[in-house]
Order: structure tokens, then sequence, then C-alpha cells
């Protein structure tokens, strides 16, 4: 069992209470930061790491190779802004049911994939970006 600290109940705390999909560890340090918790850099990427390997937080890949990490809430996809880099849930998972097929044309098992949709958010499409 971990020894208890401040800093992993703190990021844990401020991922789950977020509908925020896209925490790069800066942004977890700052967010900590404004609630008064102390942390450094690698305080935070420890306790994100500890998250992780306890299914509490995943890790999103979102084609920028950052590390960014959101609470686990059911498997889903995302989509990125172009232009602002905003990040949001895709409800469901449209992939699952292409699972059967590419295992049949494949012979592989299926475990697990990652799919990240990209376009323009509502604010980047009014303004014309």
């Amino acid at each position: 069992m971990a020894r208890p600290s401040h800093v992993r109940d703190a990021v844990r705390e401020a991922l789950t209470d977020s509908s925020r999909h896209d925490w790069a560890i800066d942004d977890v340090l700052r967010e900590l930061r404004a609630r008064g918790v102390p942390a450094d850099f690698s305080s935070v990427f420890r306790a994100l790491a500890y998250w992780e390997r306890e299914g509490l937080v995943a890790r999103v890949e979102l084609g920028d190779g950052k590390a960014r990490f959101e609470a686990v809430h059911g498997h889903h996809e995302h989509v990125r802004c172009e232009s602002c880099g905003a990040v949001a849930a895709v409800p469901g998972c449209p992939v699952e049911t292409a699972r059967s097929q590419v295992e049949r044309a494949t012979g592989f098992a299926i475990t697990g994939h990652r799919l990240l949709f990209s376009g323009l958010c509502g604010d980047c499409r009014e303004a014309g970006a």
C-alpha cells in the first residue's frame, strides 16, 4: 500500500471534479497551486502515474506528443479542435462495431484502440478559423 500523499489526493480530486479531457502535467500543477496545494512537477507526475496504475486516471493521446490525462469515466473517443486545441469526449464508441471485422481481417484479438477525431469547435467555426 502506498503512503498517504496530499499531492496524490489533490490530483485525484482535481481530475475527478472536472469534465476536462486534456490535463497536461503543467495544467494539473497550476490547478493544485490555485487550490493552495504545494506541489512540484515531479510530485504531480508521480501522482498521475500512481492513479493511472490504479485505473482512476487514463493517459489521453491527442496527437501532439504531450502527455495528457483525464479521470476514467468509461471508454470513449475524443475530438480536438485544429485551431484552438479544445478537446471534447465523443459519446459512445463509433469504432466498436468494426472490432469483429478488424479481427477477421487481421487475425488479431483486439484488446483496445484509440481514435482521435479532429475538426473545428463551434467557437472557432463561428470565428472563421
